[in-house]
C-alpha cells in the first residue's frame, strides 16, 4: 500500500481462471519432538534484507503443484538440508496459468470474478475492566450536565460533518505510579521549565517536600506538583520538549497536542482540533464511535522505580520483555548497573472514552460546553482494588459538530505534503485536508492503467470493502473521488512502518507481543467475514503499525465479496509462504484460508519464519502439502502450540475456522475483547515516530520527490467512465 523501505502495492495482476481439480482429504501432523533446522538457523538472527518477497515466475511449477497431494502421515519431512536466507524470501508470484479461461464469465463491477490466477505480494507498503468511563453517548440522551437534548436526532445516515474539540486546561492530575525521590533530577527539571514563574513555583514545592518528606519514593499525587509540563532542553539550541501530551482519537484518526505551560498537576492547553466525521456504522463497540483522550507523560527513566516497571509495565508505551531471556526480571534493588536501561517509553496517566453520535444532527450543535471530564486508569496494578478505577485528574472541553453540505471532494481540497509511495497505477502522497487540517494518505490511480490491465473489478471491490468496513484495526477509507482521468482514495495516514520491516529488524517477537498483534488481526478478519468478505492475502507486508503501535490492516486488492461461510471460490492468489493446502490443490476453498494465514503469521512472529518455508518455491509447496507441522522447543506444551496446530490443519474441515471459537482459545484467555476493540490496551511496542507528520519510515527516494498531482492526457469513452460511476464516497453516501 505504502512503501516502507521496501515495495509498494497498488493492486493485483490480470485475472485468469482455471479448473478445479478433484478434491482430496487433507490432514496435518503436529510433531514437537523434531523441529526443522530452518528455524534454528534464524532463531536469534536479524533479517539481512529490507526487501519484501520478490516476484518469481512459476510457469513450470503449475503442473507439478497440481500433481501433489496431501500427505496424511506424520512422517519426517523429505529434506531438512536446504539453505535458507530471509533475504531470499519471494513475495509475489504471477501464474501464466495452463488453465483455460471461462469464456462465459461476466464481471459485476462491484464484485470480483470468482476465479483468477495471480499470487500477489506486498508491494509497499489484560485485566477485565469497563470499556468506557462514560455511560451515555453525546448526541443521544445524556445525563452529563451542559449537553443539549438530542431528541430531534435523525437516523445515522445523516450528513457527514466536522467535529471540533476545544481543550482548555487540566487540573488535579496525579500519576498512577510512585516515582523515585531523586532530588537532582527533579531540581534539573524545575530550573529548565519553559516558564520562569512555573520554575520558581516548582523550586518552592521541592523545598517544602525536602523538609517534610525524605522518603525513597514520592506518591503519584505529590509527584505531579514537582514536575513541569514543558521544559527547555539545555545545550540543544533551547529546544522545547513537552513532558505532558494528549492523544485525541476519533474515527480512527489520531491527533497529538501539548500544553502551553504549567505543572503536570495543572496545565494550560488552549488548543483546538477538528475531525472529519465519516463513520459508517453505529456499532458502539467500535473505537471510531468514541472520542478517545489519552494523557501521557514522558518521565526520565531515573525517576521510574524498577518495581513499577515490573508491576505496572502495561502502563508504559514501549515496555517489552527481553525475548532472548523472557524469565529475566527487574527488582527494585537491582544493582546491575552495567546492564543497559530498559526502554520503558511514556507513562499512561489516564483515559477518557466519550461515546459520540454527532451524525444524528442535521444542524450545527454544541455537544458539550466547558465541561470537566475525569481521566480514569483501569490498568493500574496494586493491592487496593479501588486503584483499578482511580480517577487521575480532569480536563475541560468544549465539543461542537457542524454538518457539511458539500457532497464530494476534489484534489483542490487538499494540500500536498510529500510523496510516500509509487506503483504501476499511480502514487501515494501525504496530504493535509484544508478545512480540518487532518493528515491523510491520498492514493491516486490512473483510470487508463486500471482499464488496460483489466483491474476495474478489483479496484472497485477494494473501494467497496473499505467503504463498508468499520474496524479499529483496518486502515479506514475517509473519502474517495474522481476526475475524468484519475481515481482518488483518501485513507488514514499510518506512519509506524510495516510489520514486516519490524519483524525483519528484530528477527522474531515475544509471545505477548505476538498475541497482541494476532488478537487485533483476529477482530479485523472477523469484521471482514461478517460482511461476507474473504481477505486472502494476510502477511506482515500488508500490516502497518500506527503512531501508537496498533495494527492497521491494509491492501484489499485480493479480497472477494459475497463469500458466505460455506461458499467456495477457485481463485489462485495469495503469497507463496502463506498459501493454504486446499488452494494449492485447486479444489476450491472457503473463508477458512484466512485462518490458515493467521496461523502462519503467528508462527512467523514467534519463530522468525513461516512454518513450511523454503527458499525453493517448489519444495516449499510440497512441504505445505505433505510435511508435518513442527515446533521449536520453546513452543512445546504452550497454548500457542495448541492454537497453531488447530489453525494449521491441512484438512480445512478439521481446521479451527470460527472467530468466536478462536477467541475462546486459552491462548487468548487474558484478553478482554471489548477492551481490545476500544484500544484500551497499550501496545507492547511504540514505533519510533517523532509526530504525526513524520515520514521517516517511508523510502527517501519517494519523500524527496516534489509532491504534485501530475497532469495526464488520457481519453476514456463514456462507456468506460460509467464503470467508475460508483466510486465517489464522502463517508456516508456513494454517488
Amino acid at each position: 500500500m505504502f512503501k516502507f523501505k521496501n515495495k509498494l502495492k497498488f493492486g493485483t495482476s490480470t485475472e485468469k481462471q482455471h479448473h478445479s481439480s478433484d478434491s482430496q482429504n487433507d490432514s496435518t501432523g503436529a510433531n514437537s519432538s523434531t523441529y526443522e533446522d530452518h528455524n534454528d538457523t534464524t532463531e536469534s538472527s536479524i533479517r539481512e534484507s529490507n526487501n519484501s518477497r520478490k516476484t518469481v515466475s512459476i510457469d513450470n511449477l503449475t503442473d507439478e503443484v497440481n500433481k501433489l497431494s496431501v500427505d496424511n502421515s506424520n512422517g519426517r519431512p523429505n529434506s531438512s538440508q536446504h539453505s535458507r536466507k530471509s533475504s531470499e524470501r519471494s513475495t509475489k508470484q504471477e501464474i501464466n496459468s495452463h488453465h483455460q479461461q471461462n469464456n462465459g464469465n461476466t464481471n459485476n463491477i462491484l464484485q470480483p470474478p470468482s476465479t483468477d490466477s495471480n499470487i500477489t505480494s506486498n508491494s509497499s507498503q489484560y485485566n477485565n475492566s469497563p470499556a468506557s468511563s462514560q455511560a451515555t453517548s453525546l448526541g443521544q440522551a445524556s445525563s452529563v450536565s451542559g449537553i443539549e437534548d438530542v431528541s430531534n436526532s435523525t437516523s445515522n445516515s445523516s450528513s457527514p460533518g466536522l467535529l471540533t474539540v476545544k481543550i482548555y486546561g487540566s487540573q488535579n492530575i496525579q500519576l498512577p505510579i510512585k516515582i523515585n525521590n531523586n532530588k537532582q533530577i527533579l531540581h534539573a527539571l524545575a530550573i529548565n521549565s519553559n516558564n520562569e514563574n512555573i520554575g520558581q513555583q516548582l523550586l518552592k514545592n521541592l523545598e517544602n517536600v525536602a523538609k517534610e518528606n525524605d522518603a525513597e519514593y514520592l506518591p503519584g499525587a505529590l509527584a505531579t506538583k514537582l514536575l513541569p509540563s514543558i521544559i527547555t532542553i539545555p545545550n540543544a539550541e533551547n529546544l522545547v520538549k513537552s513532558l505532558l501530551y494528549l492523544t485525541i482519537e476519533f474515527d480512527n484518526n489520531v491527533l497529538v497536542i501539548e500544553p502551553q505551560k504549567g505543572t503536570v498537576y495543572q496545565s494550560t492547553w488552549n488548543q483546538v482540533v477538528s475531525f472529519d466525521v465519516t463513520n459508517k456504522s453505529s456499532n458502539s463497540n467500535i473505537e471510531s464511535q468514541f472520542l478517545n483522550l489519552n494523557l501521557f507523560i514522558r518521565l526520565p527513566n531515573m525517576l521510574i522505580p524498577d518495581s513499577e516497571k515490573l508491576r505496572n509495565n502495561q502502563l508504559f508505551t514501549n515496555y517489552q520483555q527481553d525475548s532472548a531471556n523472557p524469565n529475566r526480571s527487574m527488582s527494585s534493588n537491582s544493582s546491575n548497573t552495567s546492564a543497559s536501561p530498559v526502554n520503558i517509553g511514556d507513562l499512561l496517566i489516564g483515559t477518557i472514552k466519550l461515546p459520540l453520535n454527532p451524525k444524528s444532527h442535521t444542524q450545527q450543535v454544541r455537544l458539550m460546553h466547558h465541561e470537566y471530564l475525569n481521566f480514569t486508569n483501569y490498568n493500574v496494578n496494586g493491592n487496593n482494588k479501588d486503584s483499578h478505577s482511580k480517577e487521575m485528574g480532569e480536563i475541560m472541553l468544549t465539543i461542537e459538530f457542524k454538518p457539511l453540505s458539500k457532497k464530494h471532494l476534489s484534489i483542490e481540497d487538499f494540500d500536498l505534503l510529500k510523496v510516500i509511495g509509487k506503483g504501476s497505477f499511480g502514487k501515494v502522497m501525504q496530504v493535509v485536508k484544508k478545512d480540518t487540517k487532518q493528515i491523510y494518505a491520498l492514493k491516486t490511480l490512473r483510470k487508463q492503467h486500471i482499464v488496460s490491465r483489466m483491474e476495474v473489478t478489483h479496484t472497485l471491490a477494494e473501494r467497496t470493502v473499505l467503504a463498508r468496513i468499520n474496524n479499529p484495526f483496518i486502515v479506514p477509507l475517509k473519502f474517495s473521488f474522481q476526475s475524468p482521468e484519475k481515481l482518488y482514495l483518501v485513507l488514514s495516514f499510518i506512519n509506524g512502518g510495516e510489520l514486516f520491516w519490524h519483524l525483519q529488524r528484530e528477527g522474531k517477537f515475544s509471545m505477548d507481543r505476538s498475541r497482541f498483534y494476532i488478537a487485533e488481526l483476529l477482530t479485523a478478519l472477523e469484521s471482514l467475514h461478517d460482511l461476507n468478505v474473504i481477505y486472502r492475502d494476510l502477511k506482515p507486508e500488508n500490516i502497518l503499525l500506527d503512531y501508537q503501535g496498533h495494527i492497521a490492516l491494509c491492501d484489499f486488492g485480493l479480497c472477494k465479496l459475497n463469500m458466505s461461510n460455506e461458499d467456495k471460490t477457485n481463485t489462485f492468489c495469495g503469497t507463496p509462504e502463506y498459501l493454504a493446502p486446499e488452494l494449492l490443490l485447486n479444489q476450491g476453498y472457503t473463508r477458512s484460508v484466512d485462518w490458515w494465514t493467521l496461523g502462519t503469521l503467528l508462527y512467523e512472529m514467534l519463530t522468525g519464519l513461516p512454518p513450511f518455508y523454503d527458499s525453493d518455491s517448489s519444495t516449499m509447496y510440497k512441504k505445505i502439502l505433505q510435511n508435518p507441522l513442527r515446533f521449536p522447543p520453546f513452543l512445546e506444551g504452550t497454548d500457542a502450540q495448541d492454537l497453531l496446530i488447530k489453525l494449521l490443519q491441512k484438512d480445512p474441515s478439521q481446521r479451527l475456522d470460527d472467530a468466536q471459537e478462536i477467541k475462546n482459545h486459552s491462548f487468548f484467555k487474558d484478553i478482554d475483547w471489548n477492551k481490545l476493540l476500544n484500544k484500551s490496551y497499550l501496545p507492547p511496542f511504540k514505533p519510533n515516530v517523532e509526530n504525526l507528520l513524520d515520514t521517516s519510515n517511508f523510502d527517501q527516494d519517494f519523500t524527496n520527490e516534489k509532491p504534485q498531482d501530475s497532469v495526464v492526457d488520457d481519453f476514456l469513452t463514456e462507456s468506460v467512465q460509467k464503470q467508475f460511476g460508483g466510486w465517489t464516497y464522502n463517508g456516508d453516501n456513494m454517488l
